[in-house]
């Protein structure tokens, strides 16, 4: 019974899926993406919503561009997903100055 906001834009996600579950009840969930990943949100919500919002000029896509799956259920609540436009390296040079740093 709360909000939550989840910012990824400045994540470290390499190539594949990574996937987030949530279970909102009686709360809103908001999650932040750059442009540069692929969002997969196939959640259930109950007198509430699960969506995916676009915030400015959205680039198009690589192929091989990393996938965010966003699962899980709002019951009483709503969970959005942010696709925001460029706030950031891209996720190559994310992965590469995280490679480099370990």
């Amino acid at each position: 019974m709360g909000n939550v906001e989840l910012n990824l834009t400045h994540a470290r996600m390499g190539q594949g899926v990574s996937e987030v579950e949530i279970r909102c009840i009686m709360a809103n969930v908001e999650i932040t993406v750059p442009q540069d990943v692929r969002v997969d949100c196939d959640g259930e919500s109950l007198a509430g919503n699960f969506e995916v919002v676009r915030v400015g000029e959205i680039a198009p896509l690589s192929d091989d561009a990393p996938i965010l799956r966003v699962t899980g259920n709002a019951y009483f609540g709503s969970v959005s997903v942010r696709i925001v436009g460029k706030v950031g390296p891209g996720w190559r040079d994310r992965l590469k100055a995280w490679s480099v740093g370990s």
